[in-house]
């Protein structure tokens, strides 16, 4: 091994740990690799075509490689055409990455919603009527000379 590969393989190892969980499943899911070669049998690629094809894919989902040339990058690569590599990368994006994507989504969703709650929870804190000079725990409302800050009572 020389200097260039383990200099690689700490960039992919440093990227894997910077992922998302979504996609570092995804990354070591054997699934996406059966899915893979489902695609390279449908589009009657060569094994070292589908090798390349994977290689770009992971790169793709590591960050590494553009998705936005991902078309380009499958045409150069696996050497198919690019009308062909374009039909394959829709195929891909909805069998690879789109499961990623709602899930990640699924994920913030959650995240988002449980921060809301965090929230609401500190405003409600923030505003609690124990947080008022007016208001004393256990005394009546009538019983208040100032209800200007009372949040129970209107002042007349």
């Amino acid at each position: 091994m020389d200097n260039s590969e383990k200099t690689f393989d700490s960039i992919i190892e440093e990227r894997f740990a910077e992922l998302p969980e979504a996609v570092q499943q995804a990354v070591t899911d054997a699934s996406v690799e059966k899915k893979l070669r489902k695609l390279a049998a449908k589009y009657k690629l060569h094994l070292d075509q589908w090798v390349l094809l994977e290689n770009e894919i992971m790169l793709t989902l590591l960050g590494l490689e553009d998705p936005a040339d991902m078309t380009k990058n499958v045409a150069k690569e696996v050497n198919i055409k690019e009308d062909l590599a374009q039909e394959l990368v829709n195929d891909i994006a909805v069998q690879i990455f789109k499961p990623i994507r709602e899930q990640m989504q699924g994920t913030l969703d959650r995240e988002s919603i449980q921060r809301k709650t965090v929230s609401i929870g500190k405003v409600a804190e923030k505003t609690s009527p124990s947080d008022t000079s007016a208001y004393k725990h256990g005394e009546n409302s009538t019983e208040r000379s100032d209800v200007q800050e009372d949040p129970y009572r209107e002042s007349i």
